[in-house]
């Protein structure tokens, strides 16, 4: 199949789908292409429930940019903190104006919460009963009635670059029918890598909510450069400080105030690592300690929070974990969503430099609508400047064989096993806390890994071998950018570098993909 459009979307999320809104005008031709079933595939649909804006009295742009920034660990891009949160505040108004809703008190004033990092409240909710959908359904109307044309079920495997401009993708259906894309313009937004650890949240196990690093090794392969890609960010399942509850350990103590003077409303890094080692001091199971403020805010809460505080109140006190919810990092974006290749932008999980060292809850859902607004806008700019050059078939013919030869099969075993083989390696060897050794243990691994991948693998669905292709070259950039930062900053901790180092203060480990993978250091951006 060929397909020629001005703008490409590629992915199905809450970045992918603002981005197709916001290219979608008259004259120009907008397709967003979806490896899954478009409103069911990665993770919206489940877990964008909490928008920070700058809305309460107490707040203002500058105080959201400070939360961010000392959450991120200074690590974050400040062009990048600036342009979103000097939008946080439109931004709801904006969303509103396609049909979103966030949950208002009785008075209908906006209920704003102070979620984890926030020094001041920052929050609104996603209202569910309102909507009566999933995020994406919502804005997906929007997007049809503008035109965009969807197309389900095909998985991007490559983009066409010449000369440092993208001119197109390469892609497979279910089916394994190849399909071209001639593109002007190109949003890269396929979510990030939930899978890649295996205590991934029970809520996005199913194989239909899987982001795989597909958009991650996109950018590889484009020549772009990933960033901050040691940083993991894993989560207290569920959040305390959404509730206004408190954790409370086996002893019966409220202890997070021991770990950070902000106590439950201490950022995500900050509230594992407390977790994490009451835990390994045997002061677990942790649970949460309900009041009936938490129970009025359940109300309106999403799911997750609902069932807790209805298991507490049945007596059950069910623990808090420890999950797996998003890599830090991504392709390294400027401020206007654009990328170092010409007609090429990125947004939402697929891209990097936003978030820093650590996510203040809530930024990542104003990540998805600022940036993912700005590459569709400036995708179409440039589509509709750009000249057509008929170049696709020719760049099409490598990346098209080298799928077929990943999917012929072969000795390299079924790709579930590699996938449950990576996940293993990712969690023992580069996930909350790390050292050289197991680092390079974890490289000796994937090598073997990469092997047996280029010997073939064989798929229960025609993507299960791409994907975990895509996981293992994932896998071996977090190993790389951490081995490469030698100190301990944010969610970044290593056994044998513990404390912080001047010197990479300000730094991005920044990953690339030519013969090899190489991981160096670059400036963070002011």
């Amino acid at each position: 199949m060929t397909h020629d459009c001005d703008v490409l979307v590629i992915g199905g999320g809450a970045a992918a789908v603002r981005a197709a809104v916001e290219a979608a005008q008259p004259g120009t031709r907008v397709v967003l292409v979806d490896k899954g079933d478009f409103e069911r595939s990665g993770t919206t649909p489940l877990s964008l429930h909490g928008l920070v804006t700058t809305l309460h009295a107490t707040d203002s742009p500058q105080h959201l940019m400070q939360d961010i920034v000392r959450v991120g660990g200074n690590l974050n891009d400040y062009d990048l903190v600036r342009r979103a949160t000097d939008d946080a505040g439109r931004e709801p108004e904006q969303l509103e104006a396609l049909g979103i809703h966030f949950h208002r008190e009785e008075g209908g004033q906006y209920h704003i919460y102070r979620g984890d990092g926030h020094s001041v409240p920052h929050g609104l909710t996603f209202d569910h009963d309102d909507n009566g959908l999933n995020f994406v359904t919502v804005l997906a109307k929007e997007a049809w009635k503008r035109g965009v044309t969807l197309i389900e079920k095909v998985m991007i495997v490559d983009l066409l670059v010449d000369n440092g401009q993208v001119f197109g993708a390469v892609g497979i259906a279910e089916n394994e029918a190849p399909w071209i894309f001639s593109a002007r313009a190109i949003v890269l937004a396929a979510g990030g890598a939930n899978r890649i650890f295996p205590n991934v949240e029970t809520r996005i196990i199913n194989e239909m909510y899987r982001t795989t690093g597909d958009g991650l090794v996109l950018a590889l392969r484009a020549g772009l450069n990933l960033v901050d890609m040691e940083m993991a960010n894993f989560r207290n399942s569920p959040p305390a400080s959404r509730l206004k509850a408190r954790y409370i350990n086996a002893k019966g103590e409220a202890f997070m105030s021991r770990y950070d003077p902000m106590g439950d409303h201490a950022s995500r890094g900050k509230v594992v690592e407390a977790l994490f080692r009451e835990m390994q001091a045997g002061n677990g199971p942790i649970h949460m300690e309900i009041t009936e403020e938490s129970e009025r805010i359940a109300e309106f809460s999403p799911m997750e929070y609902k069932n807790y505080v209805r298991a507490y109140k049945e007596g059950k006190r069910p623990p808090v974990t420890i999950t797996f919810q998003r890599l830090l990092g991504g392709a390294h974006i400027k401020a206007d969503a654009s990328t170092a290749v010409r007609g090429l932008y990125a947004a939402g999980e697929s891209s990097g430099g936003f978030h820093g060292g650590d996510r203040l809850q809530g930024a990542a859902f104003l990540e998805t609508q600022v940036f993912g607004r700005l590459a569709g806008v400036n995708a179409r700019q440039f589509a509709c400047s750009a000249s057509r050059e008929n170049k696709v078939e020719k760049l099409a013919a490598a990346p098209a064989e080298r799928v077929r030869q990943l999917l012929a099969g072969g000795n390299g075993g079924p790709a579930a096993d590699v996938i449950r083989r990576v996940q293993k390696i990712a969690w023992d060897y580069a996930s909350i806390v790390k050292d050289a050794a197991g680092l390079n243990t974890a490289l000796g691994a994937l090598a073997e890994i990469k092997d047996q991948i280029q010997s073939g693998l064989t798929g229960r669905y025609v993507f299960e071998p791409l994907e975990a292709e895509n996981l293992a070259i994932t896998a071996e950039a977090i190993v790389r950018a951490s081995l490469q930062r030698e100190e301990t900053r944010a969610t970044h901790r290593r056994r044998d570098f513990q404390q912080p180092d001047e010197k990479l203060k300000r730094v991005h480990t920044s990953v690339t993909l030519k013969d090899r993978m190489v991981a160096e250091f670059v400036p963070c951006r002011d």
